[in-house]
């Protein structure tokens, strides 16, 4: 009788436990961004950006520290997925570690990432809807997008410049305060207009090979060909 009563409250047990198990399980949606960022985690590591949500926010991207489970990542897509999170025992969890387990269900959307295009060196053309000559400019004013770093680089014809991105989406583009050196040269005016455009862009296009940024009104404020020196 005792041992037909041990089984009896064992399968309980296992029953029970199985139960929670599955509580502490539930599905959702899971963005992922189209490239990995440099993030810190035990030590420097490349990190997905996602979000958690029902519908997609543009400049709400989040770093993920961990993995998600039987998802094979792959740059310059948006992904849309279902996933089984769980919340792990933090007993049986090492303490640099989630406790929170992703696992794909479906991908429910791939879709190509536009403004991926943008992670380029681009050369510029124009300032202001006029063209520039190179020959007035001790070098030739470039722009080089990172992407991944949400970070500009290039220089202005004179001095060497560097900067972030404020926010970016496939129409809309802003970016922060410029650093850069602080050597003299000819023509330093014309490099003023052009630091100053990229201060009051807001919205960018990419057609074929070129790149026009332009202000809240419209107006077109800098053009630029992809690739560097020529």
């Amino acid at each position: 009788m005792k041992f037909i009563l041990a089984i009896f409250f064992s399968a309980i047990a296992l029953n029970t436990c199985e139960k929670n198990s599955t509580e502490k399980a539930e599905e959702t949606i899971l963005y992922v961004n189209s490239s990995k960022v440099d993030c810190t985690g035990v030590g420097k590591m490349k990190c997905l950006q996602t979000q958690e949500s029902v519908t997609l926010k543009p400049n709400d991207w989040k770093n993920f520290y961990g993995n998600i489970e039987g998802f094979e990542f792959e740059p310059g897509y948006i992904y849309k997925l279902a996933v089984k999170k769980e919340k792990l025992d933090p007993a049986t969890v090492p303490a640099d570690a989630s406790t929170l387990k992703y696992s794909l269900v479906k991908v429910i959307e791939k879709n190509k990432d536009e403004k991926m295009r943008l992670d380029d060196t681009w050369t510029l053309k124009s300032i202001n809807n006029e063209a520039i000559d190179s020959e007035t400019f001790k070098k030739q004013p470039i722009l080089e997008i990172q992407l991944n770093k949400m970070k500009i680089f290039g220089n202005d014809g004179c001095n060497n410049m560097f900067g972030s991105i404020k926010s970016l989406n496939k129409n809309n583009i802003t970016f922060g305060a410029l650093g850069g050196t602080k050597m003299a040269c000819p023509n330093m005016e014309i490099s003023s207009k052009y630091t100053s455009a990229l201060g009051k862009t807001k919205t960018y296009k990419i057609d074929d090979l070129q790149l026009y940024f332009y202000d809240a009104d419209g107006n077109e404020l800098l053009r630029f060909e992809k690739g560097g020196l020529k």
